[in-house]
């Protein structure tokens, strides 16, 4: 998934990984289906290589400015809303890998 250099700015967050450490993400894209919100995220450092896998995380909890979010366990929601994804916006593509 690449980005021209001439695409919108995107608003970034920071997610910790597993190992402790931050790491600076890109939020492509949102969507909210049944109550949910989800977003597309890409580690920002990465936004040129037309290559790079993004992730689908689900927000879990809110509080004031600090939101949580989780990676989607489930097999049937993650596939609903990666074709939320797909369907979203012309400015991107998403492939899924099975």
């Amino acid at each position: 998934m690449g980005f021209e250099n001439d695409f919108e700015e995107f608003e970034t967050i920071m997610l910790t990984d597993e190992n402790g450490e931050e790491v600076e993400f890109a939020v492509i894209d949102a969507v909210e289906s049944d109550g949910q919100s989800y977003i597309l995220v890409l580690e920002a450092e990465l936004l040129d290589d037309e290559n790079a896998e993004a992730m689908i995380l689900k927000k879990t909890a809110e509080d004031g400015e600090e939101v949580n979010y989780e990676l989607i366990e489930d097999d049937a929601e993650f596939d609903k809303v990666a074709e939320l994804f797909q369907n979203a916006n012309d400015e991107y593509d998403v492939e899924i890998e099975d």
